[in-house]
């Protein structure tokens, strides 16, 4: 059984000869294990595969799916953003949203907070938003040209490896999945262009303005993502969305607020998903258990992240409650086991995964996000010994 097959069957449910896993961390952590493995000048995109051939992963996850270096995106040709925000790395800026740049210096480590300054904080009524305010965004977009997601880097990083992440030269090797999906983030789309805090009280109290942004926020997810199905959805193979609509506790709003208002948006974009026969998997952090089964019914494949430090979302209560109706893609706590704990504890937490899902299907092993890069190098190579 290759490693495709063996995702495939798990995602079925159907016998397979072990469990699958994926490997993923932030890209400081990564290089600091090839260095340790021996590789003086390392590259993660010449150099990926063979980290994760050394550790006895099958893939490196990319949030969602297992395809970090094989995720494809629309060209995007949107205004830069005016001084001092950036150009995030998911386009949200061509909407619109202002995003800084957030960077750790000793981890060489830079990300987005997006968000800031919302064009649609100050609005009082749905009348303030103009019709086009989103729609017209979608011809930033180039539907018939995608890149890499990696080349994002191109600037910082001219390496000839980066030939590498073409699409030509990853389909041909067929040892990764090819993942798309873009622009499906409807919670927090509505968050960043309203303000987070003020979403969640027009939620609450002014539910007419709230109803009209998530309808125009959805309307634009399902017209951009119909488009990219139509110019790279018989490529791909993997759809993947992100939408964190839940904290270590529970949900960020009441769950029929979700149902009502969000859930037919999510069966819209499943629904078009499904035509181009891709796998479909949603991610959220945190204790989803109110909404993870309407999710199901609306058609997800794989759920992702399987958060076991919030709140009863533990394995042994995520097996019993959606082990026979989801494949699940987590289940290794990166907050506290693999920082804290010591190598037979990760054995232990990695023998309890083989014992609750055995050979059956339903799960992909993976840790539960990035590892990060206090995590000692003994605790990450306990996971992967003894698939």
């Amino acid at each position: 059984m290759n490693i495709k097959d063996r995702v495939y069957a798990a995602i079925k449910f159907r016998t397979i000869d072990r469990i699958p896993n994926t490997y993923r961390a932030i890209p400081y952590l990564s290089k600091s294990l090839l260095k340790y493995f021996g590789e003086k000048k390392p590259d993660l995109y010449r150099d990926y595969k063979k980290l994760i051939k050394i550790l006895g992963a099958d893939f490196y996850s990319h949030g969602a799916g297992p395809g970090m270096f094989s995720t494809f995106v629309p060209e995007c040709f949107a205004p830069d953003p005016a001084v001092p925000y950036y150009k995030d790395f998911w386009f949200f800026y061509a909407l619109g949203i202002n995003s800084n740049k957030k960077i750790i210096p000793e981890y060489d480590w830079e990300y987005f907070n997006p968000g800031l300054e919302p064009p649609l904080g100050n609005i009082q009524a749905k009348t303030d938003i103009k019709s086009d305010f989103l729609m017209s965004k979608i011809n930033y977009f180039d539907f018939n040209a995608y890149h890499n997601f990696h080349d994002r880097f191109k600037n910082k990083d001219n390496s000839d490896s980066l030939n590498l992440l073409k699409y030509e030269n990853i389909k041909v090797t067929n040892e990764d999945f090819i993942l798309m999906g873009n622009m499906n983030q409807i919670f927090l789309i509505c968050c960043y262009l309203r303000g987070m805090d003020q979403f969640l009280v027009d939620l609450v109290s002014n539910k007419e303005l709230a109803e009209h942004i998530i309808n125009e926020v959805g309307q634009f997810c399902i017209e951009f993502n119909k488009k990219e199905l139509e110019g790279f959805g018989k490529k791909a193979e993997w759809y993947y969305m992100w939408d964190d609509v839940a904290g270590q506790d529970g949900m960020m709003f009441n769950p029929e607020i979700f149902k009502k208002f969000f859930l037919p948006i999510y069966k819209k974009l499943i629904e078009n998903v499904k035509k181009y026969n891709l796998v479909f998997s949603w991610h959220c952090c945190g204790n989803v258990n109110d909404i993870l089964q309407s999710m199901i019914d609306a058609g997800i494949d794989v759920f992702d992240v399987v958060q076991t430090s919030a709140k009863d979302m533990e394995l042994e209560k995520i097996h019993k409650k959606f082990g026979k109706s989801i494949c699940l893609h987590g289940g290794i706590d990166v907050q506290k086991l693999l920082i804290k704990g010591k190598p037979e504890d990760i054995k232990r937490e990695v023998e309890k995964v083989k014992d609750l899902w055995g050979n059956r299907g339903g799960m992909i092993m993976a840790p539960s996000h990035e590892i990060l890069p206090e995590t000692p190098i003994e605790n990450i190579l306990a996971i992967y010994e003894n698939l």
